[in-house]
């Protein structure tokens, strides 16, 4: 894969650990080009104090931000991930001295902590192998959450259904056990221009976490049809078809795009929820499953992914789906999706909370 690096200033530190995992990139087969045009990543060195962003071009493109912080003091991860924001960034990689170590010429030790948008943050020593491993999972994949929109949703469902109804209900409930939370304000971390740059690369107006799914027939559109929530929506006031909840009647994957019927009135600027791919190919390989639920919380005992990929992107949907198939039933269960939250199965919405209630952990468990 082709990258360039990106670099704002001097910092030793920061600078030591991004030259080892520039190098490790390059023992990999990787080319480190000067030309953006064409780069599957960029690796953005940046101030700790003035974090800037890289513009990609699409979303496609993996940004790498790299920071350092001389003590491991005051909330961190809040700091980390408000540089993420900033740097709007896939990672971010904060590299923080131990013991007052110091690694411009590699004496002494260092943690490396890494932050994700899904809040996944988790730490390991410094060691460039290691880092250019975690990194690779995430530069290397495809997101899938292009929406194309088809004004044939049938005038039945243009208001409502029992299954919208049954998604505006459970939207509620998980709203109370405190499982669906806005990630990070962006109004007030990020600046109009760079909030309309996040709208035209990710087509998302705002954040938050978690989605509920549930398959109803609409024979006429297709053998696979869901209703989903919108992409950054809140949950417990979900209203408006064509806006809060979108029917999904298949998927492109060449495109990497979700099919959307939607009804006259839609909102233009309405996306379905960026795990679309991965519900869909959970219908589709598993045709017991009536409904989905994705929370950024635990469940004790649940098979994890092995690997890291960001939300909405095909390798995730893959492996999620090669988890399910591991248990012993793939359309009553949970699997956990590493450093980020749980995907659970059920017949129906009912279903999956009565046997989820009392069950989930707030605190999603974090893996290097």
């Amino acid at each position: 894969m082709k990258f360039t690096v990106i670099r704002n200033g001097k910092d030793p530190l920061r600078d030591t650990v991004a030259n080892a995992t520039i190098e490790s990139c390059l023992h990999h087969g990787n080319e480190l080009v000067e030309d953006t045009n064409g780069v599957r990543f960029v690796f953005n060195l940046t101030d700790t104090e003035a974090p800037r962003a890289y513009r990609r071009r699409s979303q496609n493109v993996f940004v790498v931000s790299f920071i350092s912080r001389q003590h491991r003091n005051g909330n961190l991860q809040s700091f980390c991930y408000t540089a993420l924001v900033r740097t709007l960034s896939n990672l971010v990689i904060c590299a923080v001295p131990e013991n007052g170590a110091d690694l411009s010429h590699l004496s002494g030790g260092a943690t490396v902590y890494f932050t994700t948008p899904e809040a996944g943050f988790y730490q390991l020593s410094f060691d460039p192998e290691a880092i250019y491993q975690r990194v690779l999972p995430i530069v290397g994949s495809h997101f899938a959450t292009e929406n194309i929109f088809t004004e044939d949703l049938p005038p039945r469902h243009w208001r409502s259904s029992p299954i919208v109804e049954k998604i505006k209900e459970y939207g509620k409930e998980l709203d109370s056990l405190g499982v669906l939370p806005a990630p990070f304000p962006l109004h007030e971390i990020l600046s109009a221009e760079d909030l309309r740059h996040i709208y035209k690369i990710y087509g998302i107006t705002g954040a938050s976490y978690g989605n509920l799914s549930a398959r109803e027939c609409i024979s006429e559109l297709g053998e696979t049809t869901f209703w989903m929530t919108g992409r950054g929506v809140n949950k417990a006031n979900l209203s408006r078809i064509g806006k809060d909840v979108l029917l999904v009647k298949g998927f492109d994957y060449e495109q990497g795009a979700a099919l959307v019927s939607v009804p006259p009135d839609f909102d233009p600027k309405a996306r379905v929820s960026v795990d679309a791919v991965e519900h869909h190919l959970i219908y589709k390989s598993f045709p017991e499953v009536g409904a989905i639920v994705h929370v950024h919380a635990w469940m004790e005992g649940v098979l994890c992914t092995h690997q890291y990929y960001p939300c909405g992107t095909r390798e995730l949907a893959e492996e999620v789906v090669d988890l399910l198939a591991q248990t012993d039933d793939p359309c009553r269960t949970a699997v956990g999706l590493k450093n980020h939250g749980l995907t659970i199965t059920g017949p129906t919405l009912d279903e999956i909370f009565e046997r989820i209630r009392g069950r989930l952990q707030r605190e999603v468990a974090m893996f290097a």
